[in-house]
């Protein structure tokens, strides 16, 4: 069942970094067929986002919004579950840098390593930050709440909102609503034709 709840734009859609993106998106990530997607549910439509956020531009015009939309938020630093939001964060960092507002970024593993030192959560946290949780694609925001499980294992940060750079519309933004977070989209399913 779909929520009434919606995630909020970063950004109008006459933006030229908006238009810019969902170009990139079509032409290299949108994909039509049979598939599984992480929530186990099936989908006749993919976004396959690697091939935005390992894209040159890609990357820049999503480190350049989000790193924009952590300044508006206040926000001290962003991170996301392995591997989607691997490419997105290291975005953000080097973006920012470049902008002169250096972000500090984290991804979170999905299991903690066997080996060295153990940690789930890689990166650069404190325990008084505002986090924004990042990841490419969101369907029920399962993904997400692992995040903010990873980071409350061993953090007392809080985790006010989340954003991803498509929300397939599909629940997500009613799921982090009920746990008292806000989800931002760059995009949603609605703004393509599937």
């Amino acid at each position: 069942m779909l929520s009434s709840v919606k995630a909020k734009r970063v950004v109008p859609e006459y933006d030229e970094r908006w238009i810019g993106l969902k170009k990139i998106v079509e032409e290299g990530s949108l994909m039509r067929g049979d598939f599984t997607l992480s929530s186990g549910k099936k989908s006749a439509f993919l976004f396959q986002l690697r091939q935005t956020t390992l894209h040159p531009a890609g990357g820049y015009l999503i480190g350049n919004i989000i790193t924009e939309f952590m300044k508006q938020k206040q926000a001290d630093c962003a991170g996301g579950l392995e591997t989607g939001a691997v490419p997105v964060v290291t975005s953000i960092a080097t973006v920012s840098h470049t902008l002169n507002t250096p972000a500090r970024v984290f991804f979170v593993r999905k299991q903690a390593k066997q080996h060295g030192a153990k940690e789930r959560v890689n990166g650069f946290i404190q325990n008084s930050d505002k986090i924004l949780a990042v990841d490419d694609v969101t369907t029920t925001g399962g993904s997400m709440r692992e995040v903010i499980t990873g980071i409350a294992r061993e953090y007392s940060a809080s985790v006010p909102f989340a954003i991803s750079i498509v929300d397939r519309e599909e629940g997500a933004a009613q799921a982090l609503a009920e746990e008292g977070i806000e989800l931002y989209s760059i995009f949603r399913k609605s703004d393509f034709h599937i």
